[in-house]
């Protein structure tokens, strides 16, 4: 009875810490109205063959599984295969990437030559459209970094994840560096393209054309790169089913085809976006 009563104390404690940080109402604790008021009658408990009443066990059974739910889980199921499993999805994801992006931008250079043609496709694509909304997207996902840095923090894949995530630095220091990293890319595409949408380009001075041309094209480069650096925090919510915040419901298979799909999509914009944007700005120095 003795290793009952210490076991029952101790699932006690934790249950009351989890409440406590839960932040659950005061109420919780306090007895229900209806218990009071009237006598209930003792029944002798049944005493399990581990010293423990059976009661006991019931009533820790309970309260557990109500007040302590489980983190959210994967709903792929990969956390729970081995690490060298884990691995090669990790590794696979980047093929997977690739072999998704390459015909996605075979495709598209094919319809900017044979469909649009290379003089439209500059003008309305690669000199205006394309880096504005690139860069808009880029500079408010960089902006969420600070703003809402917990939630990113929360997504970044602890050390040891995969049996090969042994990255120095912190979730903090690296949710930081890459919104800086985007703002700043943003911010390029940004000025480089409302620069050509509106015609500024023509009005400045040949000299300083070098730097504003090789701008967007540099600007792309560069988010194409962060964008497959901070691919391993969308590996790590898809395999151990990670979220941004304690209060998002877990996601589904659905959602990371999706994103997938997206990433793909943002992979092939802004690697057309940087290989065109060097064509058409050494085209105008050799001219």
């Amino acid at each position: 009875m003795r290793r009952c009563s210490h076991e029952f104390c101790f699932a006690g404690l934790v249950i009351s810490c989890h409440l406590l940080r839960e932040h659950h109402h005061v109420g919780a604790f306090t007895h229900p109205s209806s218990s009071l008021g009237h006598r209930r009658t003792f029944n002798p408990p049944t005493i399990a063959s581990n010293g423990c009443s059976v009661t006991d066990i019931n009533i820790i059974t309970r309260t557990a599984s109500t007040i302590l739910p489980p983190r959210n889980a994967s709903p792929s199921g990969i956390d729970e295969w081995s690490q060298l499993s884990q691995a090669a999805v990790f590794f696979g994801t980047y093929a997977s990437l690739a072999l998704a992006t390459y015909p996605c931008t075979k495709l598209l250079e094919t319809l900017s030559q044979s469909v649009i043609g290379l003089e439209r496709w500059r003008i309305y694509v690669i000199d205006s459209t394309l880096p504005i909304l690139l860069g808009t997207f880029f500079f408010v996902a960089g902006m969420g970094h600070f703003l809402a840095g917990e939630a990113f923090r929360e997504i970044y894949p602890p050390p040891g994840t995969w049996g090969i995530w042994y990255v120095p630095g912190s979730a903090a220091f690296h949710v930081a560096w890459t919104g800086v990293v985007e703002i700043l890319g943003g911010a390029g595409l940004l000025f480089g393209g409302i620069r050509d949408a509106f015609g500024l380009s023509e009005e400045e001075e040949e000299e300083g054309n070098l730097i504003y041309n090789f701008l967007k094209p540099i600007s792309a480069s560069i988010l194409f790169l962060l964008t497959l650096l901070v691919t391993p925090a969308n590996i790590y919510m898809f395999t151990h089913g990670a979220v941004m915040g304690d209060n998002m419901a877990p996601l589904g298979m659905s959602f990371h085809v999706v994103r997938f799909a997206i990433q793909v999509q943002f992979l092939t914009l802004l690697l057309t976006l940087a290989r065109d944007g060097f064509f058409f700005a050494w085209g105008d120095e050799l001219d």
